[in-house]
Formats: structure tokens, C-alpha cells, sequence
């Protein structure tokens, strides 16, 4: 009876010592003295359920480790991705930035321009003005001359009438004898001061017939003038429509630009954040797969089985496995 008691107790204590080690397939199959049998069916059944409990922990930690190494491989293309995407996003945000500051530049240069353009058409049509007004009083020009040339025809008929009176009047006073001589000297100095006063009107004619020709030139160049100036006007009301419409149009992609411009920021600074968590949960994906590894290293320590011993030696392949 001691013999099997000593036998039982250093059975035990072998395989007490081999559970130690981490050997979990250890078992007391050859049975004890029936007063001592009993602990070596409890000593079996729980150095299986710890089996059990060990390989159930093997296989959540060869699970754990494969969703770690998908989360971590994931987590870094995320994480490229989204960096890549930061990029880009900042680089449009960049060029948006310098596009809404050159159209809007070019905004104020269009306004600048149509100022320009109205500027332009109020001195065109202030020329017009003068232009008509030009016409006008070289009209009134020209029917003064025909007044003033009206006049010298009177005045050449007044002294053509002199002169013949003038003639007359030595006639008489030839026939007056000595009597008649004074007032034939006088009648000849109104003579000559009629015909003076003759050639004097028909000079004065002839210049205000020049006058008028050269009057008439100016009328018609001036009235050239004026028919170019008012197409010009035309021209410019039209130019300064159009500018008017580029105007508008700038303001409206400067306006349009500013919102998509502040979209894109917000998108920028989105992505920012974005950026920033997806690195967090790389960090957080690579410490669970440093976890995981850490638990197998751990359980290297037991022996479970050669059914597990795939999942002892790789935590990936145990993943796979699992997952197949």
C-alpha cells in the first residue's frame, strides 16, 4: 500500500512537473490506488480544461493577430493614402488661393478698365458736342458772309451809281464854262472815290466769297468729324457694354472662386484632422500587433498540441488558418 502511494505521489509529482514546464498534453494514465484515483482523473481534467482554455487563448490571439496585421497593413495604406490625399488637397487649396488673387486682380482691372471706357465715352460724346456746335456756328458764319457779301452789292450799286452821277455832273460842268470848272474837280474826285469804292467792294466780295468756300471746306470736314466721333461714341458705348459684362462675369468667378476656395480649406483642414487620427489608429493597429505578438511569446511557453503548433510558431499563419 505505500509502494503505490509513493508510486502515485511521484507520478504526480512528474507530471506536476512537466505541467510546470508548460507541457500541456501531459496525463497519469496508469491508474492509482482507488482511494488515490481520484486525484488523477481531477489532475487529467484540469490540465485539459487548462489545454482547452490555452488553446482557445491561442486561437483568439492567432485571430487577434491576423485582424491586427490586416488593421496595420490597412492602417498604413490608409495612412499614405490619406497623407497623399493631405498633399494634393493642400496643393489644390495653394492654387485655388493664387487663382482667386489673380481673378480677382483681374476683377479690379476690369472695373479699372470699364471706368477707362465710360471716361472715354463722356469725352466722345462731349466732342460730339463741341463738334455740333462747330457746325452750327460756322452755318451762322456762313449766312453772315452771304448777309455781308448782300451788302457790298449794295454798296458796289451805290457807287456805281455815284460814279455815273459823277459823270454826269462833269458833263455839266463842261458845259458851265468857267463857271462849271470847281464843280467839275469835285465830280472827279467823287468819281474816283466811287470807283475806289468799287474796286474796294469787289475785293471785299471776292474775299468773302473765299471766306465762304473756305467756310463751306470747314463745314464739311467738321460734319466728317462729327459723323466719325458718333460712330466712335457708338463704338465705345458698345465696348463699354462689353466691359461692362466682363466686369460682372469677374466678379462672379471671384465670388464663386472665394466660396470653392474656403471649401477646399475646409476640406484641407478636414483632411488635416483626418490625416492625424488615421496615424493615431496606425500607432494603436501597430502596438495591438506588438500585443498579440507579446501574448504568442507567451504562448510559446505551453505545449498544447501538435494541432496548435502552427499557431505557436506563427501568429499570421494561425490567422490565416483561422480565417480559412
Amino acid at each position: 500500500m505505500a509502494d503505490q502511494t509513493g508510486q502515485a505521489v511521484h507520478q504526480l509529482a512528474a507530471a506536476l512537473q512537466k505541467l510546470a514546464d508548460g507541457d500541456l498534453t501531459q496525463r497519469i494514465d496508469t491508474p492509482f490506488v482507488p482511494s488515490l484515483d481520484k486525484v488523477r482523473l481531477d489532475f487529467n481534467a484540469a490540465v485539459e480544461r487548462l489545454r482547452e482554455a490555452m488553446q482557445a487563448v491561442a486561437e483568439n490571439a492567432s485571430a487577434i493577430a491576423g485582424g491586427a496585421q490586416e488593421i496595420r497593413s490597412a492602417s498604413d495604406d490608409l495612412a499614405k493614402r490619406t497623407e497623399q490625399q493631405a498633399a494634393s488637397v493642400e496643393e489644390t487649396a495653394a492654387a485655388l488661393e493664387e487663382i482667386t488673387t489673380t481673378v480677382a486682380d483681374s476683377s479690379n482691372r476690369a472695373q479699372e478698365a470699364g471706368q477707362l471706357v465710360r471716361k472715354t465715352k463722356d469725352n466722345a460724346e462731349r466732342s460730339g458736342r463741341v463738334v455740333r456746335d462747330a457746325v452750327d456756328a460756322m452755318g451762322k458764319i456762313e449766312t453772315s458772309a452771304v448777309e455781308i457779301a448782300n451788302i457790298i452789292g449794295v454798296i458796289d450799286e451805290i457807287a456805281f451809281q455815284t460814279n455815273l452821277l459823277a459823270l454826269n455832273a462833269g458833263v455839266e460842268a463842261a458845259r458851265a464854262g468857267e463857271a462849271g470848272k470847281g464843280f467839275a474837280v469835285v465830280a472827279q474826285e467823287v468819281r474816283e472815290l466811287a470807283q475806289r469804292s468799287a474796286k474796294a467792294a469787289k475785293e471785299i466780295k471776292e474775299l468773302i466769297n473765299t471766306s465762304n468756300d473756305h467756310v463751306k471746306n470747314g463745314v464739311a470736314l467738321v460734319g466728317e468729324t462729327g459723323r466719325a466721333l458718333q460712330e466712335i461714341v457708338e463704338q465705345v458705348q458698345q465696348v463699354n457694354g462689353n466691359v461692362g459684362a466682363i466686369v460682372e462675369a469677374s466678379k462672379e468667378q471671384a465670388t464663386g472662386l472665394k466660396e470653392v476656395s474656403t471649401a477646399v480649406n475646409t476640406m484641407d483642414q478636414g483632411t488635416q484632422k483626418n490625416a492625424a487620427m488615421v496615424e493615431e489608429a496606425t500607432a494603436a493597429a501597430h502596438g495591438l500587433a506588438k500585443e498579440a505578438d507579446a501574448l504568442f511569446q507567451l504562448l510559446r511557453q505551453f505545449d498544447i498540441g501538435a494541432d496548435m503548433a502552427s499557431n505557436r510558431m506563427s501568429p499570421t499563419a494561425g490567422a490565416r488558418r483561422l480565417v480559412a
